[in-house]
């Protein structure tokens, strides 16, 4: 087999780039039997709530959910009067659950379901489609070249909370996947007096970590402020071999210029250095045909793998309140991601006996991608017909440049010898010290946009919008035939949303968005597919309870696509049909759909429990009717519960279950390929909190607690094993 070919199909560096009512009263049965959070006064760095309403939600007593939300529109609107699918991962809660990074977030919310093509680059769907839209303070930021979703590596630390408006965005995003959209919401230096808080765990696989996290005003009134925030973290993994450092610094300084205008700046920076990390996954089949049952440990990484990754930021951010009620918010970002990786990757089948007939492959490569970004806009009410109404304008742009270098391997490459032996300690081939040109593309986004909520009767809201969206790029990209191309994309992305206030804390509403995604998918002619285009529609209902303290949906979604890029597989042996550079060849489809349901509920449940319960289903079809991406579970449930007993007040319990349906997916073997089905899985999880003090707790979190051993599928045959029972300990001190 061509080792480009194989190298591309593992998707290694050639791919781098009822009635309502009822329904709503079910899914909060259904919540009841699990739950809890701590109470806001537990926890000494809780941050006072952030008065700017353009620029974040508030929070009030109720841990997991907050009052409202800019996420989906820049409208600042509960999550009842948002005619969308949102989730708010609050800090509370990454902290309950002690999700340390965005995968780990992810993989707990409603509908969204990850795999990887290695131990680096991980994939997250929703819907049925990738999730590319990441935001950070509602500016759009570019998705990871490696997977051409969102970067999983980014550390949760820095950030007060986490938002996820599932279906499209393009309204706030402009070109993306109908899948979903995260925005990283900052934390901010709103402490008037000095804050301390550190952070120190242990846990499974020599995981060691350490937070520092100090806040302190900067003159006598408190009108200056800072804020720092440090973390190392030291671990390795189930995976044999495989060992990674993170350290995390981040700054902020706000300062009030005046009682309506606040200034901040502030920057990021994230150094991920892994070593004897794998490149693609491992056979599943012996030569023989016979299913290989490895360790969960199985690696087919070396000893001088790495694949450093380093992301550095500079922002700044101003907001001014007006006094007719209006607000002016804008954000810059400066991003710079770099990265530096040797990679070695083997493919085909060992013998059963003797353990050899790998093949190798290596690669070496450095890239730099620097992005600007801007996101400005004014919002406030106006009085029309008698009637009060908001109205949002705005504009958001970047520009981006991609270079990047690969070096050649020196001299052949040695046999790999039997693999059952295997310990890493493969001679290292050596590269090439000057590289040849991999990357240079450079992108020009932009996007003006409007939204206005118009009250049309006292219980009917209409939000509409639209937003015209310009997408230019210049590529040269080493894999691609002919290497330099040029895109220039213009579209207008309509957007509107109809609630209904049903009385009672209830609300019925409708959606429809626009969908426009430029793709680098090639036809068997070698010739580059049109733009994804399309609509999402999603109607549901949606509840608040307990004074607002928990927030309640029922979704109901479909999502149709033109030109979506399937892969084309030879009818005779299975593999998939490939160009002469060793591409996948794609084919269009029209009418693709995607049509399901999400029920959620998250928040607090009387004064002990805090839930988050999510249940999501969807069937993704072609216009064949023929099932796609059938590696996602058609079925998501993601549960999450604390209780806090009364009698026990320094006592936190949880506990929680992530449970997915059956799946499958293409998989090579030694006579062409096979389907491999996975059943059923569930994950459950716990966790357990004493209150030593006012300042010092300590927590246990454990994971996967029955140590299921299960695939994590995807696409391109790149299967893996999950990771086994493990667990965290951590002692927290405030001051």
């Amino acid at each position: 087999m061509n080792p480009r070919s194989r190298r591309t199909r593992s998707a290694p560096i050639s791919r781098l780039r009822a009635q309502p009512r009822h329904l709503l009263a079910l899914a909060l049965a259904a919540a009841l039997p699990a739950a809890r959070a701590a109470d806001a006064d537990e926890t000494p760095l809780q941050k006072e709530p952030v008065q700017l309403e353009g620029v974040v939600a508030t929070a009030h007593d109720a841990p997991y959910t907050v009052d409202s939300s800019t996420a989906a529109t820049k409208l600042s609107l509960s999550l009842r009067e948002t005619p969308q699918s949102v989730t708010i991962v609050t800090r509370e809660r990454l902290d309950d659950q002690n999700l340390n990074s965005l995968r780990e977030v992810l993989d707990n919310v409603t509908g969204i379901y990850s795999d990887a093509y290695d131990s680096e680059r991980v994939l997250f769907f929703s819907r049925g489609f990738p999730v590319d839209g990441l935001m950070v303070d509602g500016v759009p930021a570019l998705p990871n070249f490696n997977t051409g979703a969102i970067d999983e590596t980014i550390d949760t630390t820095p950030y007060e909370r986490i938002e996820i408006v599932r279906g499209a965005t393009g309204l706030m995003n402009g070109a993306g996947s109908p899948g979903a959209s995260v925005n990283l919401v900052r934390k901010h230096a709103d402490a008037t007096t000095p804050r301390v808080g550190v952070d120190l765990s242990v846990g499974s696989w020599s995981n060691r970590r350490g937070e520092v996290d100090v806040s302190v005003p900067l003159n006598a009134s408190g009108s200056v402020r800072g804020r720092a925030i440090a973390v190392y973290e030291d671990r390795e993994s189930y995976q044999a071999l495989y060992h990674k450092k993170t350290t995390v610094l981040y700054g902020i300084l706000d300062a009030d210029l005046s009682p309506t205008t606040t200034l901040s700046f502030g920057f990021d920076y994230q150094d991920n250095q892994p070593r004897g990390n794998t490149w693609g996954s491992f056979p599943l089949f012996l030569a023989d045909g016979t299913p290989a049952d490895w360790p969960r440990s199985v690696t087919t990484a070396t000893d001088w793998t790495f694949w450093d990754r380093r992301t550095q930021t500079v922002f700044g951010e101003l907001h001014h309140a007006f006094d007719n009620d209006w607000q002016l918010r804008a954000v810059a970002n400066w991003r710079r991601y770099e990265e530096d990786l040797a990679l070695f990757y083997m493919y085909g089948f060992p013998d059963p006996v003797t353990g050899e007939g790998l093949e190798p492959y290596a690669n070496r490569s450095k890239g730099d991608i620097v992005e600007r970004a801007l996101d400005v806009y004014a919002s406030g009410p106006f009085d029309l017909f008698g009637r009060r109404h908001e109205l949002v304008l705005g504009y958001n742009g970047s520009r981006s440049t991609n270079t990047g270098k690969e070096y050649a391997v020196i001299g052949p490459l040695a046999d790999p010898g039997n693999f059952f032996d295997w310990d890493g300690s493969y001679p290292n081939p050596g590269f090439q010290t000057q590289g040849e040109r991999l990357t240079d593309i450079r992108t020009r986004q932009n996007g003006a946009y409007a939204a206005a909520r118009l009250s049309l009767a006292d219980p009917l809201k209409l939000i509409a919008g639209a937003r015209y969206a310009t997408w230019k790029t210049d590529s040269f990209y080493l894999y691609d035939d002919p290497h330099e191309s040029r895109y220039d994309y213009r579209q207008t992305i309509p957007y509107a949303g109809l609630i209904y206030d049903l009385g009672h804390g209830f609300s019925a509403f409708a959606s429809y968005t626009g969908i426009f995604k430029p793709q680098n998918n090639r036809d068997a002619g070698g010739h580059w597919l049109d733009p994804v285009e399309g609509r999402s529609v999603e109607l549901g209902i949606k509840g608040e309870h307990f004074d607002g303290g928990l927030n309640t949906a029922l979704t109901l979604f479909e999502t149709r696509q033109d030109n979506v890029a399937a892969p084309v597989f030879d009818p005779e042996t299975g593999e998939p049909v490939r160009l002469p550079d060793g591409a996948q060849v794609s084919r269009a489809i029209d009418g693709a759909r995607t049509r399901g349901f999400e029920i959620e509920a998250v928040g607090r449940l009387g004064e002990e429990w805090n839930v988050s319960l999510g249940w999501s289903r969807q069937l993704t079809r072609d216009a064949d009717d023929q099932p796609v991406r059938t590696f996602i579970p058609a079925t998501l449930v993601r549960l999450f519960a604390t209780w806090k007993p009364a009698r026990f007040e320094r006592l936190t319990l949880g506990a929680g279950v992530n449970w997915q349906s059956r799946s499958r997916t293409f998989v090579s073997s030694p006579d062409g390929g096979t389907t491999l089905q996975q059943g059923s899985l569930a994950l459950a999880t716990v966790m357990a909190r004493y209150q030593i003090s006012p300042q010092v707790s300590v927590q246990l979190n454990a994971s996967n607690v029955f140590d299921r051993k299960y695939y994590v599928l995807d696409e391109y045959d790149n299967t893996y094993y999950g990771a086994p029972a493990s667990c965290t300990l951590s002692l927290r001190v405030a001051f």
